[in-house]
């Protein structure tokens, strides 16, 4: 008996249907900035970037001023250069020609402060016997209403990247964020969040001061390069929040691992006849000193 073995291979081609394109809009309205609002129509396999929307009308209302209507710049984005106000509620109205007009609102929250840091340089060691340090430090609560947080870490100061167009490393002056964790404990509040851990909400607070402590692990996080550490501690609308926390899922679902097969989860978007998020915040920051406790 012969038994003859051969492969077959078929030549799959990237021929995709186009589907239709849905209006795409994204501001993050930050307390003490201008507007910024960016305009897009979701994108096919086959484009390479995202449809930039050059000619629609896009409108910020409030009740405290006129209607402000924004001017295109590039790349989709739409500017104003009137400020942004922390505890005022803004909508957006967007008009793409052949479209059902878009729109969102969301409101800025007011700032919250950073009270009692306290910088404890070793906290513990980590698997490998790296240096865990800890921050913790009160901000105020109101019970009656609600509130979201957001807990980060940055340096300001010098940065060296590595430029792949010149091949040549480069220093340049900005703002770096850096890695924190947050551990629930038997912490309520946190026990009842999803992660990530370092944006939570005042659902289960009672009191009107809450504490907050998050660690920084050396071995990712270098607080002694040179740059000046800052706590910033983000009042974040529900609708920031609610993305942040469904982000999360979306991104740790595409990941494979065995004798599992990835999920797909829809991202949250507060858009009215479209996609994306319009969403506020306020920030208050503050520097951490390491040579004291209690300051």
């Amino acid at each position: 008996m012969f038994v003859s073995l051969s492969s077959c291979h078929s030549l799959v081609e990237d021929e995709f249907d186009n589907f239709s394109h849905i209006p795409v809009m994204n501001s993050l309205l930050q307390a003490d900035s201008t507007f910024r609002v960016q305009v897009t129509l979701t994108a096919n396999l086959t484009d390479s970037t995202p449809v930039y929307v050059t000619n629609a009308q896009v409108i910020i209302e409030n009740s405290l001023d006129a209607p402000d209507t924004l001017i295109y710049t590039q790349k989709g984005w739409y500017v104003s250069s009137r400020i942004v106000k922390a505890g005022v509620s803004y909508s957006c109205k967007v008009n793409i020609p052949n479209f059902p007009q878009i729109s969102a609102q969301t409101t800025v929250p007011e700032p919250t402060g950073i009270d009692s840091v306290v910088f404890t340089d070793l906290a513990g060691r980590g698997k490998e016997g790296e240096k865990i340090s800890s921050v913790e430090f009160y901000v105020k609560n109101n019970p009656a209403q609600k509130r979201f947080w957001e807990v980060i870490l940055v340096t300001e100061g010098l940065i060296t990247e590595y430029n792949f167009e010149t091949n040549a490393f480069e220093e340049h002056y900005g703002i770096r964020k850096e890695e924190i964790y947050m551990i629930s404990g038997q912490d309520p509040v946190l026990l009842n969040e999803a992660n990530p851990l370092s944006l939570f909400s005042n659902k289960l607070m009672t009191k009107n001061a809450y504490k907050v402590k998050f660690y920084i692990n050396e071995g990712y996080t270098k607080l002694n390069g040179g740059r000046i550490p800052y706590i910033e501690l983000r009042s974040v609308d529900e609708s920031y929040y609610k993305y942040v926390k469904q982000y999360y899922i979306y991104e740790s679902a595409s990941e494979i691992n065995i004798g599992q097969s990835s999920q797909h989860y829809p991202l949250y978007s507060n858009i009215k006849n479209g996609i994306g998020l319009f969403t506020g915040i306020s920030a208050s920051r503050k520097e951490l000193l390491r040579s004291s406790e209690g300051k």
